[in-house]
């Protein structure tokens, strides 16, 4: 489907553009889409409506509401569904320098700062969209300062909306939707992950992830990956169908080396001498 609207108003400033643009859509329409372009975006009524979103390359399965007031991170894909008809929107389209500004204060954003992006709360920004929206539409003495002015200090609320969220979540624990998906991996998939695949899983970076999963549980992540397997492997060793080198391949193990040095870290034995004491120790090394 074609997603270019029609721009009814358009004015060029000095931190960008801001458009006033029109679709006319089927009464229902499945979307999937990226923009290269940070921007804000504000449904007019009565051309507005509801959608449901989410996105599919971090957490397909978590679908939130897209209010009326919203930003899409640039690069990041979102994929949702809407009502159709006649959609109105006013946008303000912040230039490279602009962009880069706001974006620094969240250069690798978690799902829950994305997800709250779709759904702005903040009336300095949605009054400062309404009287971007009533100059834009003014055909008789339209002021290019006043919108100017009107978007360079919606830059500024923009870099305050992204670093308050920042600060927000520098001390937050790990959720327990986040927590899930990661026991979820560990039990359902052979093998150990990365720190790097657990964080995509979360839509966090491994940074996040290793602050706030050892807020949640008091343990680094590395430590908890290891632990995990360390248990695995005991009841392995407890069945005595598997050789060690078997049980430290299955585990995430290169060698068997390693996987004894960590198994003996953890429990204070060898995965021989933890067989022994649990079996026959009949099995072999």
């Amino acid at each position: 489907m074609d997603f270019t609207p029609t721009v009814l108003n358009q004015q060029t400033v000095r931190n960008g553009r801001i458009e006033l643009v029109e679709w006319l859509w089927p009464d229902m329409i499945d979307y999937r889409r990226s923009e290269s372009e940070l921007m804000l975006e504000m449904s007019v009524p009565p051309f507005a409506t509801d959608a449901s979103s989410c996105f599919p390359e971090i957490a397909p399965d978590r679908y939130c509401f897209m209010g009326t007031l919203f930003s899409r991170y640039p690069g990041i894909t979102l994929q949702g569904r809407s009502e159709g008809g006649r959609i109105r929107v006013i946008r303000c389209i912040f230039a490279p320098e602009a962009a880069g500004n706001i974006l620094r204060h969240k250069p690798e954003p978690p799902l829950d700062f994305l997800q709250s992006l779709l759904n702005i709360r903040n009336d300095t920004l949605r009054t400062l969209m309404r009287l971007v929206h009533r100059e834009i539409i003014n055909q008789v003495d339209r002021s290019a300062d006043a919108l100017d002015a009107l978007m360079n200090v919606i830059v500024v609320e923009m870099e305050r909306l992204f670093e308050r969220q920042r600060d927000s979540q520098s001390s937050g624990r790990l959720a327990g939707w986040q927590y899930r998906r990661i026991r979820d991996r560990l039990i359902n998939s052979d093998g150990q992950p990365t720190v790097a695949e657990l964080a995509s899983l979360c839509g966090i970076s491994t940074r996040h992830l290793h602050r706030q999963f050892l807020a949640l549980t008091g343990k680094t992540i590395s430590k908890y990956i290891e632990n995990f397997w360390i248990e695995q492997a005991k009841e392995m060793l407890a069945r005595q169908d598997k050789s060690i080198k078997e049980i430290a391949l299955t585990c995430g193990f290169s060698h068997a080396n390693s996987f004894s040095r960590a198994f003996r870290r953890v429990t204070g034995l060898s995965p021989q001498k933890f067989r022994q004491r649990t079996g026959d120790g009949s099995s072999g090394i």
